[in-house]
């Protein structure tokens, strides 16, 4: 069983904001389980230097980052890791280690371990740098966002961008896990299948991340239009529009949630069904454009020109 791993749509827009409980599939800064461990002892000069650290990290923030705040994409740590660089990379990890595990019976041969290997190196490679161009306009995304004056314009212009990139990124982890799966005989798939009954369904139902991305920034639109010099009238219509267009955006996470899930319960199983996969897929395409669409569509509203008018 591939624990741990969820998975959100390969579509144009399908990984912004999809988070919560993926995990990492190392330990940061690169320390071992035994390393990590001598960090729990602790003593009053080891909290002041700690504090100290993020005092100076803290102030970094405010000089790099816009409107002197720390990014919502935080620097891929959960709850809002929104590249799918790293969910990629340890899907395709733990299948290399389920297969390889002398308990699966699969007694993989010294090629096909060379060979799994060389794909699982050369995924990464490519990987490394599709996932840290998304990252970047990802931020500039959320930069715009906090903008008092924004360009809707500019913003659907960094959404497709973001789209394109991610695409690809999607493109090469699944022919990434094609091309591990065909390294394998049909002896060895068939053990695989038959463990299929041993998965449970996720019992992951929190709902999709990026709903919670998403209306956060949405919260910080609120603020900065809220700061202008409104009527109560205009204030009442503002209100009245915003709630309306967030409970749909809401409904839609609810789809985009379950759809989430069955493609996460997919990819849970130790020979993933490709064409299941790809129906889903499908499925999903238009469901992201919605979603997204009706994201920028309230920021929009969220940003409207001088004088306001409620038409």
């Amino acid at each position: 069983m591939i624990k741990g791993v969820s998975m959100v749509s390969i579509g144009g827009r399908a990984f912004r904001g999809a988070a919560a409980g993926f995990g990492c599939l190392l330990c940061l800064l690169g320390s071992s389980v035994g390393e990590a461990a001598t960090l729990s002892v602790t003593s009053p000069e080891s909290d002041h230097l700690t504090i100290s650290r993020l005092s100076i990290d803290n102030n970094l923030n405010r000089v790099i980052l816009p409107m002197e705040r720390p990014s919502f994409t935080g620097g891929q740590n959960p709850p809002l890791e929104v590249t799918p660089g790293n969910r990629f990379m340890k899907i395709l990890a733990e299948h290399l280690s389920l297969w390889t595990a002398d308990q699966t019976g699969l007694a993989l041969s010294p090629d096909q371990k060379k060979r799994l290997r060389e794909i699982l190196v050369a995924t990464r490679s490519d990987i490394i740098g599709t996932d840290a161009q998304d990252f970047r306009l990802v931020e500039l995304f959320e930069a715009a966002l906090i903008q008092k004056h924004l360009s809707p314009e500019a913003l659907s212009s960094l959404n497709t961008r973001i789209g394109e990139i991610e695409g690809r990124e999607g493109m090469r982890f699944v022919a990434a896990l094609k091309e591990m799966q065909a390294v394998l005989t049909e002896p060895q798939i068939e053990i695989l299948r038959e463990r299929k009954t041993m998965v449970l369904p996720t019992s992951n139902v929190s709902l999709t991340s990026a709903f919670l991305f998403a209306d956060r920034l949405l919260a910080l639109r609120w603020q900065i239009l809220m700061d202008r010099p409104l009527s109560p009238a205009t204030r009442t219509e503002i209100d009245r529009r915003y709630v309306k267009a967030r409970n749909w955006l809401l409904s839609l996470a609810a789809e985009k949630t379950v759809n989430d899930r069955m493609v996460e319960d997919i990819l849970n199983e130790p020979f993933v069904d490709m064409g299941a996969f790809d129906d889903m897929e499908r499925k999903a395409g238009p469901l992201e454009g919605k979603f997204w669409g009706t994201f920028l569509r309230i920021v929009k509203l969220l940003s409207p020109p001088e004088p306001f008018s409620s038409r």
